[in-house]
């Protein structure tokens, strides 16, 4: 079998399904020690859109983007060593709602499964538009946060099993002791 010393992964992972899976799948194909780095959106992603639809009685127009922590723990119980897990909040402006329309299609679909199925008609459109004013910021700009998560690991090497017993000795002990300490 091919092993691989590093996996990329950039902005690809909020959209995998099964991350546990996936990182278990990269786990199988690095080498020893290989490293694994990337990059996905966090849930503080798109949280003003996700408001307005809430206001409006909206299906939700985003997936449930998953939190770094949990990414984390994810890692470890795949097979990986101390994960390193960091992110950033993005604030991009647009000039109209039909300008942050635009740049949403560009990322994607909604492949959230509580998404709205139909096709929408140009009245829902019109309201989206009025609605999406509210995301007007002090520049007079509309504006939206994207949560983006960085992260990184070794994959944890093979290590022989430790013993389930440790023997320390009564003196090693008692001279840890704060009262020990103290009579020195």
């Amino acid at each position: 079998m091919l092993s691989a010393d590093l996996v990329w992964s950039n902005m690809q992972l909020q959209a995998e399904k099964n991350p546990p899976a996936l990182f278990a799948r990269w786990a199988r194909m690095l080498s020893s020690d290989g490293f694994v780095m990337f990059s996905c959106l966090g849930p503080g992603t798109l949280q003003g859109l996700r408001a307005v639809y809430a206001q409006q009685g909206w299906p939700v127009p985003t997936i449930e983007f998953v939190d770094m922590h949990d990414l984390g723990d994810m890692l470890v119980r795949a097979g990986f060593a101390d994960p390193v897990m960091d992110q950033e909040t993005l604030t991009v402006e647009w000039d109209g709602p039909q300008a942050l329309c635009d740049d949403l299609r560009l990322l994607g679909g909604n492949v959230s499964p509580l998404r709205f199925r139909g096709l929408r008609t140009g009245r829902w459109k019109a309201s989206l538009h009025r609605a999406l004013e509210s995301l007007r910021g002090s520049t007079g700009k509309l504006t939206l946060d994207f949560e983006v998560v960085y992260g990184h690991a070794f994959k944890a090497s093979l290590t022989r099993p430790v013993d389930g017993e440790t023997r320390v000795p009564l003196e090693d002990v008692r001279r840890l002791m704060p009262s020990a300490r103290a009579s020195n």
